[in-house]
């Protein structure tokens, strides 16, 4: 009986918060996109395409690097996972939105690079053409989050500044859902 409680406070609980707090955009499959050349690419050059969704848990968080200090908060949790998490199942993607910036785009390409070595774990993205914002109905301008299921499902969106309780809503629902693959 204690573990049925407990699981209920644990998983259920964060739940039903979560179908609370989430936007009315979860629960919609991602149409395919692709980055490459004028619209942007992997960090490294190569063409970003949607469709490696498919397949792994995903946490994407797409941004304006102008609007960065709204995830702060959300950095330790992101460190967390690439801690515990198997990363056959998950993945992380950083895309930032370089038509929202006014930092030249050349810099902000340089620190990533610089930051690929130190987080191998992160797969960091450019849309250099806002092309998430207009395909897929992100927030211009802000800090957006999404945990996308196997089948590119959104399962949880959040944009701008974290709050506490969000991102335990959100770390719940990653782990209980890995936990049952």
């Amino acid at each position: 009986m204690k573990y049925f409680l407990a699981s209920i406070v644990f998983i259920v609980v964060p739940l039903i918060l979560l179908s609370a707090e989430s936007p009315a955009s979860t629960n919609r499959i991602l149409s395919r996109i692709t980055l490459e050349g004028d619209n942007g690419s992997y960090a490294n050059g190569d063409k970003w395409d949607s469709s490696m969704l498919k397949g792994k848990m995903t946490m994407l968080v797409y941004f304006d690097p102008d609007e960065q200090s709204k995830g702060e908060i959300f950095m330790s949790t992101l460190e967390a996972f690439e801690r515990d998490l198997d990363f056959s199942q998950f993945q992380i993607l950083l895309i930032l939105n370089l038509k929202a910036t006014w930092i030249p785009n050349v810099l902000i390409k340089a620190l990533i690079n610089s930051q690929i070595t130190a987080h191998p774990k992160r797969n960091y993205i450019f849309d250099d053409n806002s092309v998430l914002v207009k395909r897929w109905g992100l927030d211009d301008d802000e800090y957006n989050t999404l945990v996308i299921n196997e089948e590119s499902r959104v399962i949880y969106s959040h944009s701008g500044k974290w709050k506490e309780g969000e991102i335990s809503i959100m770390d719940s629902l990653i782990r209980s859902h890995i936990m049952r693959y």
